[in-house]
């Protein structure tokens, strides 16, 4: 079984004053396309870091048996902090979990679907979604990483440990792996 984690404790300091998370793309806020995705997907649980303006957050999360939620209280300290505020609240058990960024809204439960099963025929690397010859978001990583991600810091994400380590390259036919979401004018995409 996998778990996602879906990161959304940041400060959106590129946005502007309001947190993007809660902004309207097409009728919905930014974070509620992830969460919907990732709902209909095959992950078994979602935990949401929550940090940055976390009340108004939680109103977005609706009431469902696959979510946890997690509040992140070094959430200023970067994406890091969030991932291991994640880690933390995952079930062992699972064989794997998705680090999941709440401001790729165009990332389809179909997609999250085919890196979950191309990380199911090997479950000892991480998968990484390439659109073309760019990797991007979410990675999938086996249960084992957590203790090499615990070794994060700062305002960084996975990126260091996947460079370091074999992957596996899941092929994904939508540039949705790359686009995230700023500043205001990406919402107009």
């Amino acid at each position: 079984m996998i778990s996602a984690i879906l990161l959304a404790a940041g400060t959106s300091s590129r946005f502007g004053k309001k947190n993007k998370l809660l902004a309207k793309y097409k009728k919905e806020s930014l974070l509620s396309y992830s969460l919907k995705n990732l709902l209909k997907s095959k992950v078994k649980e979602i935990i949401i870091v929550t940090g940055n303006e976390t009340n108004q957050v939680m109103k977005q999360v609706p009431k469902n048996s696959k979510i946890k939620t997690t509040f992140n209280k070094n959430y200023k300290k970067g994406m890091s902090s969030s991932i291991l505020a994640g880690i933390k609240k995952i079930n062992k058990k699972h064989i794997g979990f998705l680090i999941c960024l709440s401001d790729m809204p165009k990332i389809k439960f179909s997609t999250y679907n085919k890196i979950i099963s191309s990380f199911k025929k090997n479950i000892t690397v991480p998968c990484v979604p390439f659109y073309k010859l760019q990797n991007g978001n979410p990675v999938c990583f086996p249960i084992k990483y957590i203790s090499k991600l615990r070794k994060l810091k700062g305002d960084q994400g996975a990126k260091k440990i996947i460079e370091k380590n074999k992957f596996r390259k899941v092929n994904i036919n939508s540039k949705s792996v790359l686009i995230d979401f700023d500043k205001s004018s990406d919402f107009k995409k």
